[in-house]
């Protein structure tokens, strides 16, 4: 299922430290300015790695608490527009239960670019789809 285009393995991989919770294992996974954007919400830019985990970490503890959130999966990635520098994929995730169960999902569009030498993910705009999502990247998380 996984592309092998490193600008498709990247976003795998933000998803699989996005499940760790490990701060420098996430930012590594980023490109900054990191662009984000959902439902509505006014887009956010975080200008650096710091910025972007005092924000991903309310959101991580909003998940827990309020979901009951175990991990997310990224169940769909398609290449829909590509570079030689930039990759944009159509994406789907769910967030999953300790018993790997879907309680919801959310659909949109992921960025990943070539800077530096390295394929990162550096913008996302999602939209619940089904079931409940307490926050996306997006959401204002900065009360934490």
């Amino acid at each position: 299922m996984k592309n092998e285009h490193p600008g498709v393995s990247c976003l795998y991989k933000f998803i699989d430290a996005f499940n760790t919770a490990e701060k420098n294992n996430i930012i590594t996974n980023l490109h900054f300015p990191h662009y984000v954007h959902s439902n509505g919400n006014e887009p956010v830019i975080y200008k650096n790695g710091e910025d972007f985990w005092k924000s991903l970490k309310v959101q991580l503890d909003t998940m827990s608490n309020v979901e009951n959130w175990s991990f997310s999966t990224l169940d769909k990635c398609e290449i829909i527009n590509k570079s030689d520098k930039t990759l944009q994929c159509e994406v789907e995730f769910n967030r999953r239960l300790i018993n790997k169960k879907s309680y919801g999902s959310a659909r949109g569009i992921w960025v990943s670019t070539f800077r530096n030498g390295t394929w990162a993910l550096q913008l996302r705009s999602m939209i619940p789809v089904s079931g409940t999502i307490s926050s996306l990247a997006g959401t204002n998380m900065n009360n934490g």
